[in-house]
This record gives structure tokens, C-alpha cells and sequence, in this order.
């Protein structure tokens, strides 16, 4: 099995009753913050950047990795918290009851941690990429399930976006999203590689990504984090299909892509630009 990004039953019984707060805000936050479910645990996101993982663990207590960056003096940053913490690399590790979950992650603390992730800035293509994600939250015709996708075969190679496009009713098909900025050169060919090893690797392994992601679908659904499309389950059909969206820098990004679709004609490709 390549690739898992669900909880087991157990954890998602308990994640959707020990976050239902946190499910609010996300719900209420227009985009901004997201919580992207792993392979047993979850990453809370905050416009595009991971701002901390969340393992359950046993005895009702749950394991919170978060970079120092972004917490240490801040208000979180205090014994009354978490039940422990350790310092592994760039990382902090906080041991938390489900009883601490609210009061660690309440408003204040995570607008905190927001405001030292805006210092850090991870740059355009992020910006683009959430944007992306957050004008198409109500649309049944495309759903961004999942980003920062990988499995076991695929090593250390990332794709950015994952999309589900809707063929008819409740069948979607996988659309898989290079996102790139017009002025970045990889548009010149390399993208387009990149865009057919994805493509080709969940063909290829299309029955566990379909498992995986009708799971995902309604492990997302089930939590909340899901309000369009309305249907409480999907089914993912063939075949896959892949795409090159392109942000901003109108007139590099016409040369580039225009270059490309000289050397690859079938690629599909679009465009958003500022115009006015």
C-alpha cells in the first residue's frame, strides 16, 4: 500500500471529538487556516504553511510537534499547556490531554504563532497556491483534497496539489496541479515532467490512491471539513488527468507557456492573471 492519509476509526472518533473547536475556526476561516489529514495524524495549516502536526496517542493524550520558531515566548510557551516538551532539532515536541487541546490552541495562541509564520514568508508560489484553494472552497466541480502529496514509492518527491474534478454526480476523477508562478524558468519543460511522473505514478497505483482518497473524502466530510460538494461519500474514477496552473508575471508566463505547448501540445495548462 503506497499511500495511507486517513485515521484509523478509533483516531477519528476521538479527533472529531476532542477538535471540534478547532473544526469551527477552520470552517469560519475562509481559507486561512486548514487541517490536512495524514497517515494517522494532521497538520494544521495556516495560509499554505504547516503551523503543527498532531499525533493521537494513547492514554487519551495527544503529541504536538511545532517549529521553535514559531512558538518559543510565545504565550503558548508556558507549563500550564502541555504536560511536557522536549527540543528535537528545529522542532518542539508537547505532550498535551485532549482536557489541554482548547487552551493550547485557542485564538490567541494561534494568531500568535500565525504572525511568526508571516516573518518567515515561504514566498509567492505558496501565496498562489493557497489562493487557489481558498476561491474554489464552494465549488462541486473541483475540490482541492490534499497537498504536499507523497507515498512510499515515491521517495522525497512531492506533488504540489491534489484535485478531484467531477465527472458526474458523486464520480470524480483525480486531477493532479503543478503550481507555478510565470516567472519560475522550470515552466520552460521541466514542469512538464514533473506533471507526467504524477500522473503516470497514480495510474499506475490508481486502486490505492482511489482507496485512499474515498477514505480521506469521508473521514473530511464526517469531521466537517467538508461542506461542498453535499455528498456524505464519492467514487474516483478513471483515468487521471494532470494540469500546469500558472500564477501572475502576464507577459513571462505567455513565453514560457507558450514555449511549452510547443514541445508538449496535449498539456493542459492555465493561466490567472491580474488583468483588470
Amino acid at each position: 500500500m503506497p499511500i495511507n492519509r486517513y485515521f484509523t476509526q478509533d483516531n477519528l472518533r476521538r479527533v472529531t471529538r476532542d477538535f471540534r473547536f478547532l473544526v469551527k475556526l477552520v470552517q469560519t476561516s475562509y481559507g486561512e487556516y486548514d487541517m490536512a489529514i495524514r497517515d494517522n495524524y494532521f497538520n494544521i495549516y495556516y495560509k499554505g504553511n504547516s503551523l503543527a502536526k498532531i499525533e493521537p496517542k494513547n492514554d487519551d493524550q495527544y503529541k504536538t510537534s511545532i517549529n521553535s520558531k514559531f512558538f518559543v515566548d510565545t504565550s503558548a510557551d508556558d507549563v500550564r499547556y502541555y504536560t511536557s516538551k522536549r527540543v528535537s532539532g528545529d522542532y518542539i515536541s508537547l505532550t498535551l490531554t485532549a482536557k489541554q487541546l482548547h487552551p493550547f490552541f485557542q485564538r490567541k495562541h494561534l494568531t500568535q504563532f500565525a504572525s511568526r509564520i508571516k516573518q518567515e514568508h515561504n514566498g509567492e508560489e505558496i501565496d498562489f497556491e493557497q489562493s487557489l484553494i481558498t476561491d474554489n472552497l464552494d465549488k462541486e466541480g473541483i475540490l482541492f483534497i490534499d497537498r504536499q502529496i507523497t507515498d512510499s514509492k515515491l521517495g522525497r518527491k512531492r506533488l504540489d496539489l491534489l484535485a478531484l474534478r467531477q465527472a458526474d454526480g458523486h464520480r470524480y476523477k483525480f486531477l493532479v496541479c503543478e503550481v507555478k508562478l510565470g516567472s519560475n524558468t522550470e515552466l520552460k519543460g521541466k514542469v512538464a515532467d514533473q506533471l507526467d511522473v504524477y500522473v503516470e505514478h497514480i495510474q499506475e497505483y490508481f486502486e490505492d490512491y482511489k482507496r485512499c482518497y474515498e477514505e480521506h473524502y469521508i473521514q473530511k466530510k464526517a469531521l466537517g471539513l467538508i461542506t461542498v460538494p453535499g455528498y456524505d461519500s464519492i467514487e474516483i474514477v478513471n483515468p487521471v488527468e494532470g494540469i500546469i496552473l500558472v500564477g501572475g508575471y502576464s507577459g513571462i508566463a505567455k513565453k514560457h507557456i507558450k514555449a511549452l505547448k510547443q514541445s508538449y501540445p496535449k498539456l493542459k495548462v492555465k493561466q490567472f492573471t491580474n488583468d483588470m
